[in-house]
């Protein structure tokens, strides 16, 4: 009976071993849009979540969300406009639903896939990017590109001339065990 129950306790243990570690995430994300006058940058560093990281099968799923009354693009009208295009006091966040990783983490090229909800808006998303691996800590750089009207929002205006359609967005993502 003993050895049954050590059986046991080992399954169990290698069981919760090989499970999908928790990382806790942190990061920003920053945004490039071009206006009547040229381009601007703003920055959002209000970025947390949680994802699981299955090194064995090279998974990785989970949520990540941004507060979207963050942005500081250094002008606080164009935040204000910001804010009030993403209607923040409705829709306070973004949040991506993390599905998969395509690609060969141990080379760093990747492909971060997921589902992207935006001002109540969600869509599939894939963010071609890095990944690095510094001790336990999981690094993401990506890129990807946007249109404001994908998500049902209003482009802002400045004296009657509206900012273009098309957002550059580049996510940096930090991931740590919990």
């Amino acid at each position: 009976m003993r050895i049954v129950r050590a059986m046991a306790l080992l399954v169990l243990l290698g069981a919760a071993l090989a499970a999908p570690l928790p990382y806790q995430v942190s990061g920003k994300v920053v945004y490039q849009a071009r206006g009547p006058m040229g381009a601007f940058k703003g920055t959002n560093t209000a970025v947390s979540g949680e994802v699981r990281w299955d090194s064995q099968a090279g998974t990785l799923t989970g949520k990540v969300c941004v507060d979207l009354s963050k942005w500081d693009s250094g002008e606080p009208l164009r935040d204000k406009h910001t804010r009030g295009m993403f209607e923040v006091t409705k829709y306070p966040e973004a949040c991506l639903e993390v599905t998969g990783l395509e690609g060969d983490p141990k080379s760093g090229e990747v492909k971060l896939l997921g589902n992207l909800t935006i001002h109540g808006v969600t869509r599939p998303v894939v963010i071609p990017g890095k990944v690095r691996f510094k001790g336990d800590t999981i690094l993401f750089e990506g890129y990807f590109e946007t249109k404001i009207t994908d998500w049902k929002m209003r482009r802002p205006s400045l004296l009657g001339f509206k900012v273009r359609d098309l957002v550059k967005v580049w996510v940096y993502g930090e991931a740590r065990p919990r």
